[in-house]
């Protein structure tokens, strides 16, 4: 049985969306554990969920991580603003492996560009918006997200969609002017191999922005896909972006085994 693998998923999103991904990993041993964050759960209305911050979400994975009482340490995988958890986690647990997933990047990284400002301009030209329950528009999920999904996907991706904290876009997108630093972290408290994949036509996290979070760490690899979008979770390049991580992992546990041999 391979090491067991904890899926961080991103903004608007639930546990499910991972449901290829998780397909593609099960088959080589791994035990793919998939939480979903506070106040999202599909078909439920959720006020509260626009308060919830950063360190809200953190505290949750965190917790749950433990409580899995794994007895090997876990393998890491977030997607855009479970990127940034994953990365907050791993420098608390110490993970046998990171992998980002066009993440959303940490304090200290400016990450705003135009693309990623136009997605997010209907929703802070609205007044209260950082403390208020938020969800891009179809139009603008289709463009801003959906990009390079078959077209024929694009409404049952949206109608999975929750809403997300008001407060945890401020927090990612002003970091700068978040005083409780709720997107900090310590890159050097990160020493496990990291895997990062940017894609040239994402327009929430652009390639530019992620690699940026891949020269945090010295021991990352960065895998760039030019015609991709933002959603690498369901596209027609997911089967193939599964294997080739599944194939990092696995070089990566046959590396830490003959080491392991080496010093017996």
């Amino acid at each position: 049985m391979a090491r067991p693998i904890v899926l961080i998923h991103g903004m608007w999103c639930t546990g499910a969306n991972f449901d290829r991904l998780v397909e593609g990993l099960k088959p080589r041993g791994h035990a793919c554990h998939v939480p979903t964050l506070p106040a999202h759960e599909i078909g439920v209305a959720h006020p509260e969920v626009g308060n919830q911050s950063v360190a809200d979400y953190l505290a949750f994975v965190e917790d749950y991580v433990r409580r899995q009482n794994f007895a090997e340490a876990p393998i890491l995988i977030g997607h855009s603003m479970g990127g940034l958890l994953a990365q907050q986690l791993a420098a608390r647990i110490q993970p046998f492996a990171l992998v980002l997933l066009t993440p959303a990047a940490p304090a200290g990284i400016f990450g705003l560009r135009w693309a990623n400002f136009v997605s997010f301009f209907r929703i802070v030209m609205r007044w209260g918006w950082w403390r208020r329950p938020q969800k891009l528009s179809f139009n603008r999920a289709v463009v801003s997200a959906f990009n390079g999904v078959p077209r024929d996907q694009h409404v049952k991706l949206y109608d999975a969609l929750v809403e997300e904290s008001g407060r945890v876009v401020f927090e990612i997108g002003f970091w700068f002017a978040d005083g409780r630093g709720a997107t900090r972290l310590d890159p050097a408290a990160i020493r496990c191999p990291v895997y990062v994949v940017s894609c040239g036509g994402d327009r929430l996290t652009p390639a530019a922005v992620v690699r940026k979070v891949a020269a945090l760490y010295p021991q990352a690899s960065l895998r760039h896909y030019p015609d991709r979008g933002h959603w690498v979770l369901d596209d027609t390049d997911t089967e193939e972006m599964t294997t080739e991580i599944a194939n990092w992992l696995q070089g990566h546990e046959q590396r830490v085994a003959a080491r392991g041999r080496e010093e017996k």
